[in-house]
């Protein structure tokens, strides 16, 4: 569906990932044959993760990722009258996180703040929602911004569990600064949902569904680590086809050409699957962001990591103009269209809690 909402521009993007970035080979050992493991390295095109220690919480590392953009990106803490913290693993099941992260960053009392539950596609539904808060916060707020916090830390084993998600997901924590655009007359976005889809990548094992089996005895009672099921052949199918689909539905719709994009930013699911995507769509792999290659599958935190893995050298770049593109869990993906122009972009941080 597209959507024409308020203009917006991204201000400033940070991002933490953990210190402990671990070989793929390592992490997965004792669950195929090397030979495999690098195999499949080759083709999801990360060869180590970010994985966090079981002390640190995804709030944790995007606090350190909001407190890197204030206090070395100059912007003002009484500018925030909007925190949408997007993530699959809050804190607690309540309260939301996003009233956590406002008593720890200190943002005043007179905003909004609440949690989304999503994935990959988690970004971008971030950003077409802060375009939706600010057209309605007035009342003289003419500097109002929206900060943005996303990512996923996952509770782990010490090796993973899993072959098909072991070798894939990494912890990240991330955070945006999104304004009002005065120099644009709308902002696109271009969204579609597969909810018919859902069971194509589900964890069963948690939420108040699982625990209401467990008391009728339909389920045995899980633990405390994520256990997903996936679908992987469905998974691509949707991504080839329907995320293909709607981003050549938002260019159409912004009438520009596919080569006026100065850079595609997509989720980074693994390099393959992007690669395959490129291709379909007829664009010059060098425009195709890919640098997780040490970091992994971050979820909501993948497109602000890609620039922060630029860094300071995206500024450097003749053409800001970007195509962000979010797909996933649901199954559902989100698009949009940026110029990139004057952004504060943060070089990646690893997680400190000394730096909290």
């Amino acid at each position: 569906m597209i959507l024409k909402n308020t203009p917006i521009k991204i201000e400033g993007v940070a991002a933490t990932i953990s210190q402990n970035i671990i070989p793929i080979v390592e992490y997965c050992e004792g669950l195929a044959t090397e030979k495999k493991l690098r195999r499949i390295i080759k083709e999801t095109g990360f060869e180590s993760l970010s994985i966090a220690d079981n002390e640190t919480c995804t709030s944790d590392m995007c606090f350190q990722a909001a407190e890197n953009l204030f206090n070395n990106g100059g912007f003002n803490k009484d500018d925030i009258k909007a925190l949408i913290f997007i993530s699959q693993m809050p804190d607690y099941q309540l309260p939301a996180t996003a009233y956590i992260l406002q008593d720890r960053l200190k943002l005043g009392k007179n905003l909004v703040a609440f949690d989304i539950n999503l994935g990959c596609q988690g970004f971008v539904y971030g950003l077409y929602v802060a375009s939706s808060l600010l057209t309605s916060i007035g009342g003289g707020y003419q500097n109002a911004k929206v900060l943005i916090c996303c990512g996923d830390v996952r509770p782990r084993n010490e090796k993973a569990q899993n072959i098909n998600t072991g070798v894939l997901f990494g912890d990240a924590g991330a955070c945006a600064i999104v304004s009002k655009n005065s120099a644009e007359n709308f902002t696109l976005f271009n969204i579609d949902s597969y909810g018919e889809r859902w069971d194509k990548l589900v964890d069963r094992k948690h939420g108040v569904r699982h625990f209401k089996e467990v008391l009728t005895g339909k389920a045995e009672r899980g633990d405390c680590y994520i256990v997903e099921e996936m679908d992987g052949a469905a998974i691509m199918d949707f991504t080839l086809f329907e995320v293909v689909d709607n981003i050549k539905g938002l260019i159409c719709a912004a009438q520009i050409s596919k080569e006026e994009i100065g850079a595609y930013l997509f989720h980074q699911p693994q390099k393959m699957l992007v690669n395959d995507m490129a291709e379909k769509l007829g664009l010059n792999p060098e425009i195709v962001i890919q640098n997780a290659q040490h970091i992994g599958n971050t979820l909501a935190a993948t497109i602000p990591l890609l620039l922060t893995e630029i860094g300071a050298d995206w500024n450097n770049r003749a053409n800001k103009k970007v195509l962000m593109s979010g797909f996933g869990v649901g199954l559902s993906v989100a698009s949009t269209i940026l110029n990139l122009d004057n952004l504060k972009v943060m070089e990646t941080e690893k997680y400190g809690r000394s730096n909290i």
